[in-house]
């Protein structure tokens, strides 16, 4: 029962914001009563740190099988993955990023400190591979990148400040900053693959 509501409540924070989506509106969507929803989570906090939680649990799932799906081809990895990325983006209710600048200082430190860590894990393997396999350049600061890029994303692609002052979506700042940092680390075999891929970002993704 309590995966049920955590995922019944997510879709809702997804598709409204937090503010917005309220204890009894989960229970009605579930069917049961509020006092049962209480006796799973005795808060909405509580709630919500359930919700990012499996938030993060399934990003990463779909991250690793993408992954594995395109094991040996590193650029069509974290092509794939930015695609994943931009769609979910794109599906979320966008004044869920303003929201998330105002949690509860322990549970916004959580999920940014769990966000970059992801980042930091799947982009270090990324450029390693991409090293070896000659489309990224062997000149990178592979020990500093990981941790610059994760503060990017938090600081700046998901500020809805930032992009309401460019005035683009939050998605589009996500896709053009993936590419623009690709230029940046691939070397010419790189750059011709890029070519092939860069496109695919957008794109309805079938595996």
């Amino acid at each position: 029962m309590q995966e049920v509501i955590v995922q019944t409540a997510l879709r809702l924070f997804l598709q409204q914001g937090l503010r917005t989506t309220t204890m009894d509106q989960i229970a009605d969507s579930l069917g049961i009563s509020k006092k049962t929803l209480y006796e799973h989570f005795p808060s909405k906090e509580a709630l919500i740190e359930g919700a990012a939680n499996a938030f993060l649990n399934q990003l990463e799932a779909r991250m690793q099988e993408l992954r594995q799906a395109h094991q040996g081809n590193t650029l069509l990895t974290m092509t794939a993955i930015a695609n994943h990325a931009y769609h979910t983006l794109s599906s979320v209710n966008p004044i869920l990023f303003n929201e998330l600048r105002r949690l509860l200082a322990p549970l916004r430190s959580t999920v940014l400190n769990r966000i970059r860590a992801t980042i930091s894990t799947h982009l270090t393997q990324s450029l390693q591979e991409g090293i070896q396999q000659g489309i990224f350049r062997s000149d990178l600061p592979v020990d500093m990148l990981p941790t610059w890029v994760g503060y990017a994303i938090m600081h700046i692609v998901l500020n809805p400040s930032f992009a309401e002052e460019v005035k683009r979506s939050i998605p589009d700042i996500y896709a053009e900053t993936f590419l623009l940092l690709l230029h940046g680390f691939c070397t010419e075999k790189g750059h011709k693959l890029l070519e092939t891929y860069k496109n695919h970002i957008r794109e309805t993704y079938a595996r």
